[in-house]
């Protein structure tokens, strides 16, 4: 086997298991160099999807590689969050238009394409692979979701994670308490909502628990 065919090999194994999209560091590991790169991407047989982050052009656009774009153009430490891990979850929000990310305060990447989150700390617990994607857990999520979703929507994620057990009420306001809730937006109203799940005025409807 050639080493441009051997290199092509590598980098199509990596891609395979990342929705067919792939860094240019990850390319130059396979073996392809600088101008090898950005030949095939003129020639159009990799298709630019953020800096330094492509797809081999016969991979569909799809919500994964748009996801995977996401993760390896905010780079390492980034993580899936809100509508994106909602979508993972499946929670049924109303997706956003882009892939959101989180990142630490350290950072402040932009990019067409990506909605970024920034926090101050990301604890491990709340982070897990999916498919080897990082997400935030269902607890962070519902967390993270309370400062952008409308009253309603918010208490439809939770009545649908609560039905699926993905979390239970104990769960997210111990979550809640040790991320810290002062000056989180939408804290206050997601305790709201907690209480009055676990006095039992509200539970989780028919048509959900189904």
């Amino acid at each position: 086997m050639s080493s441009s065919l051997a290199a092509d090999a590598r980098l199509a194994a990596v891609a395979a298991t990342q929705a067919g999209v792939f860094a240019r560091a990850q390319a130059t590991a396979a073996g392809f160099s600088a101008a090898q790169i950005e030949r095939r991407v003129r020639a159009g047989v990799w298709h630019r999807m953020f800096h330094a982050v492509y797809r081999h052009a016969g991979t569909p656009g799809s919500v994964g590689a748009r996801q995977w774009g996401a993760i390896l153009w905010a780079g390492q430490g980034s993580v899936l969050s809100h509508t994106s891990a909602a979508a993972i979850w499946r929670i049924p929000v109303v997706p956003g238009l882009a892939p959101e990310v989180l990142v630490t305060a350290t950072r402040a990447p932009r990019v067409a394409g990506v909605t970024v989150h920034r926090v101050t700390r990301l604890r491990a617990v709340d982070v897990v692979r999916v498919q080897g994607l990082p997400v935030t857990v269902p607890v962070r999520t519902l967390v993270d979701l309370a400062a952008v979703l409308a009253a309603d929507d918010l208490r439809a994620a939770l009545e649908h994670a609560f039905a699926r057990d993905l979390v239970t009420v104990r769960a997210v306001v111990t979550g809640l308490d040790e991320m810290g809730s002062a000056g989180r937006p939408g804290a206050a109203r997601l305790r709201v909502l907690l209480a009055a799940f676990g006095s039992g005025v509200v539970r989780p409807s028919a048509r959900m628990a189904g």
